[in-house]
């Protein structure tokens, strides 16, 4: 973020903390893609993604007037996001990701497999695998891969975020990644699942 921005940002904030509900709606508009994409990796459903991310601005909202202006406001509320949804998947059942209840193109009915060339089918395969064993992982273990692989967040942050010693993000990472290379193996060896 170039030094104009984080001024404008800074000047939202400010006036957003004085209950200026347009400069919050900016800071909504700006952050929201971002916070919905994590909520629905870790999810891996839209509604629960669009539901947690609109929660984590409601909180973001109600918890403002305690910002303190020198924190990344992103990283603040990407913080909120990670605990909001951490405590949906620990309070609820996991869900079934939106790739199960709408099947690709090509693959929702037996006799439509050879439409599909066999390397776009074989991929296809790969990424719903992929998908069903990163959300199977315990909430934890999801939301430190999904922090470090797709939000590319170092062990420092990560550790802030989820409020757990460095070790423990490492740790944790470690057994998601075999757990993740373990259900993979099929695709890793060049077998056939």
């Amino acid at each position: 973020m170039s030094r104009n921005e984080s001024e404008e940002e800074l000047m939202l904030i400010v006036k957003a903390k004085k209950g200026d509900s347009n400069a919050y709606e900016s800071l909504v508009r700006k952050y929201q893609r971002s916070i919905y994409y994590l909520c629905h990796r870790m999810t891996g459903a839209h509604q629960s993604a669009d539901d947690l991310s609109q929660e984590t601005f409601v909180k973001a909202y109600f918890a403002l007037p305690k910002f303190n202006e020198e924190m990344s406001f992103f990283a603040w509320i990407r913080k909120i996001a990670v605990n909001s949804t951490l405590n949906y998947l620990k309070l609820r059942n996991r869900e079934k990701p939106l790739t199960e209840d709408n099947p690709p193109p090509g693959t929702g009915n037996p006799g439509s497999h050879s439409a599909m060339p066999e390397a776009k089918l074989e991929q296809k395969r790969m990424e719903q695998t992929f998908q069903e064993a990163l959300h199977s992982l315990p909430a934890d273990q999801k939301a430190i891969f999904i922090l470090k692989v797709f939000e590319e967040q170092s062990y420092k942050d990560i550790a802030r975020v989820m409020n757990i010693p460095h070790g423990t993000v490492m740790s944790r990472l470690s057994r998601a990644r075999q757990k993740l290379k373990h259900a993979m193996a099929a695709y890793l060896e060049g077998g056939d699942s």
